[in-house]
């Protein structure tokens, strides 16, 4: 019950609030009306009541009307308002008339007609009492004119009904003709020489300069300096002064208020000093001036009001037509090297078999070279053939030994048969070492043409990642960006671009552009609460830097744990390069990687191994791409680095700092230990190392860990002596850091070692807290 009256009280208070709200734009509306009424265009026209009547909802065009017609009651410099006010019922009549029609009544050509035609309409009887030729084009020009403003107001009142991030060129060009307009009003009232309303007008031409630059700056003076002409055709000269100055102010609005007020000063008075000497031009520059010293001193807080209303749109990202294309694209890409590589294996197979080596060659050179014009040639290549193939043979095996004399390395029976030995053995030798170097090389092309297949392979699995990425992992939340531009409007901050992006886990990230920040003060508490509250998430504490005058902000969503790290790693014998390699480091979407790479062997051999598999593996997965495809390219690397055997164990670790879940990557590598709750469980591996042959994979698994487990990795020379007293010591494990941890297990591995060797050992401790 004490709820219910509560929100019962809550919303009476609200419901009052909005009485008040309602009847303050009903006064205002009646004044804006009485006063534009009484303000005379050219010195020979009022349209300007009309005009705010007809452009104005229906819910305050009555008060405007009301207001208007008692303006135009009282005589206005002898101008006849009789048509005015006829023109004033006939527009509350349509508005009456046709306010079922809601879709009619919200188009801005509907208050434009209504204006253009009521004021054709009963300038139309003007023109029938006097018949001046003159009279058509003045009541033609007026009529276009109301018309004409009645759009722009209209446009201009509605623009507050929407939840915009900025105004657009035309609606700027509406709300500056609104103000404009009403200022007409204050055109009259002077102090001393200097106009109220043109000083107002100089000051929002100002304001839209500063704080929307160049094209705003221009687009209000254009629009105020025509308007503001209206009034005294004497000032025409005045639109130059408004647009030029407008412009050049928005131009140097980078260098602040003071910046963007001497420029407007500058050319301002370069505009008028072009339109000669009277008096004038002699108070327009003082206004220039006056209005200038004014905006210098405006409150911080109308600065912040006229910055929300003068300030470019915000550019929200609408990049879903370009990730398509971006995806397609990728994935063309990634199906077209993945058929090269097989169009290249294919190509190869066939012309292996055509230019391949064939020992029928070597045999063929031999009889040419050694046996032409030899008597008993016919009687051992035709008649003895299989003899002299294996007497050939039995000398390619003694070669191969080592041995090159033909009385030595033939069999008996072909020795004394044959009558040219000599020239057999050495033309043999010629041809059958060729023939072992065209091979040895085949093989070797076979191998680098493997290798490069299996580049091509990976480099497809690394396009279709980033076509997966670009898929799935990230999405734009244009909502939820638009509702965090207007919470940093509530405290102050205008933004340029703001962008709200999701990873594929779900995560959020904010990243905010402000261009403008000179007068801005930033708090990072105020942005946190604000941001936060918004998108109903734990953020970090903002990342704030200043670029070229510009100010980017990045917000994180906060994890639920960080990792504590520690590393131990003794070199065999003493060694200065230690054959483990290790890595860690964190993938910038809420997962901390740990690496350990166990080079073939100790010393610097071992050393090269390990840091190349470590090192390359590390900066893939930094890009952004999959375990698997990197193990690939980090396979074909090591196959193709040396001639010699080059391997390396691969053992990594991927902890998810959102949900605790671990993902464990093992390529030949040791056990990885993991306390969970208390007790100790291992994971190990079956599958190869790195650089041995092609396909490779990782043996994987996965566990989930909360704040105060730990993930133990080690090389080979940490368990040369088992794993029992690894587990002892991790389940004892209770008060100390991870690296006093990996310190203690690394010392003890060597102390235990007694098999007389020694090993390099690496051990690498990571335990979970909670985020703080």
């Amino acid at each position: 019950m004490k709820e219910t009256a509560r929100l019962g009280r809550l919303g009476e208070a609200a419901g009052i609030h909005n009485n008040i709200l309602a009847l303050t734009f009903y006064i205002l509306a009646f004044t804006g009306g009485f006063i534009l009424a009484r303000t005379p265009v050219m010195d020979q026209m009022l349209p300007l009541g009309l005009m705010f009547t007809a452009g104005l909802p229906k819910f305050y065009a009555l008060a405007a009307g009301i207001g208007a017609f008692c303006g135009y009651f009282l005589p206005v410099g002898g101008i006849g308002a009789f048509r005015y006010i006829t023109a004033i019922f006939a527009v509350l009549s349509i508005k009456m008339l046709l306010q079922g029609f809601r879709r009619l009544s919200d188009i801005p050509l509907f208050s434009a007609g209504i204006g253009l035609v009521t004021s054709a309409v009963t300038g139309a009887a003007a023109i029938a009492s006097t018949g001046s030729p003159s009279a058509v084009v003045l009541v033609a020009a007026e009529s276009i004119l109301t018309g004409g403003g009645a759009y722009f107001i209209h446009r201009a009142v509605r623009i507050r009904r929407h939840n915009r991030l900025g105004l657009s060129g035309t609606e700027l060009a509406s709300v500056v003709i609104l103000i404009s307009i009403l200022l007409m009003g204050l055109i009259p009232i002077h102090i001393g020489e200097l106009s109220l309303g043109r000083i107002c007008a100089l000051v929002m031409v100002l304001a839209a300069a500063r704080f929307g630059k160049e094209q705003a700056g221009a687009v209000a003076g254009i629009c105020s300096g025509f308007v503001i002409a209206l009034s005294d055709r004497s000032f025409l000269f005045a639109i130059g002064v408004f647009a030029f100055g407008g412009l050049c102010a928005g131009l140097f609005s980078q260098l602040g208020k003071l910046g963007s007020a001497l420029a407007f000063v500058l050319s301002g008075g370069l505009v008028l000093i072009l339109a000669g000497v009277d008096m004038g031009v002699l108070s327009l520059m003082l206004e220039v001036l006056a209005s200038s010293v004014i905006f210098l001193f405006l409150p911080r807080r109308l600065g912040i009001m006229l910055a929300e209303v003068f300030a470019p749109p915000v550019q929200l990202p609408r990049l879903d037509g370009l990730r398509k294309s971006l995806v397609m694209r990728l994935e063309f890409a990634a199906n077209a090297l993945s058929d090269v590589s097989q169009t290249v294996e294919e190509v190869a197979e066939r012309l292996r078999r055509i230019n391949a080596p064939d020992f029928d060659d070597v045999l063929r050179c031999v009889e040419q070279d050694a046996c032409k014009g030899c008597t008993l040639r016919i009687n051992c290549w035709e008649t003895d053939r299989a003899a002299t193939l294996s007497a050939l043979l039995e000398m390619t095996k003694a070669i191969k030994q080592g041995i090159y004399e033909a009385e030595t390395a033939a069999p008996e029976e072909f020795a004394s048969k044959c009558l040219r030995l000599s020239s057999v053995g050495r033309s043999l030798f010629t041809h059958f070492s060729d023939y072992i170097s065209k091979q040895s090389a085949e093989n070797r092309i076979k191998e680098v043409r493997s290798v490069v297949s299996d580049q091509f392979d990976g480099i497809s699995n690394m396009l279709y990642d980033l076509s997966e990425e670009f898929e799935h992992a990230q999405r734009y939340d244009t909502d939820t960006a638009g509702r965090i531009v207007q919470a940093l409007k509530d405290i102050g901050i205008i933004t340029s671009d703001c962008a709200c992006v999701l990873d594929k886990y779900g995560r959020m990230a904010v990243e905010i552009r402000i261009r403008n920040a000179k007068d801005i003060t930033l708090n990072r508490v105020h942005i946190l609460r604000q941001v936060s509250g918004v998108c109903e998430r734990e953020f970090d504490p903002p990342c704030i830097n200043e670029v070229s005058g510009e100010v980017f902000i990045t917000l994180c969503e906060r994890a639920v744990y960080s990792v504590e790290y520690g590393v131990s790693q003794l070199s065999c014998t003493r060694n200065r390069m230690c054959g483990d390699a290790y890595s860690y480091f964190s993938d910038g979407k809420g997962h901390s990687i740990m690496i350990i790479s166990d080079g073939m062997g100790n010393g610097g051999r071992a050393a090269v191994d390990g840091a190349m598999a470590a090192g390359l593996m590390s900066r893939l997965l930094k890009a952004g791409f999959g375990f698997d495809c990197s193990l690939r390219i980090v396979n074909s690397a090591m196959l193709f680095k040396s001639t010699d055997e080059s391997l390396a164990t691969i053992d990594i670790a991927s902890i998810d700092l959102y949900t605790g879940k671990v993902e464990l990557y093992k390529a030949g590598a040791a056990p990885t230990l993991v306390r969970r709750s208390g007790r100790v469980g291992k994971a190990e591996s079956s599958s190869l190392p790195a650089g041995i042959i092609r396909d490779i994979g990782f043996d994987k698994a996965m566990v989930s860990l909360n704040a105060g487990d730990i993930v133990l990795m080690l090389s080979d020379g940490a368990i040369t002596e088992g794993l029992d007293w690894i587990y002892a010591e991790l389940e004892a494990w209770r008060d100390g850091t991870a690296q006093e941890l990996a310190d203690h297990i690394a010392e003890a591995a060597r102390r235990r070692r007694s098999d007389g060797h020694e090993d390099d050992i690496t051990v690498m401790a990571a335990i979970l807290h909670r985020a703080v």
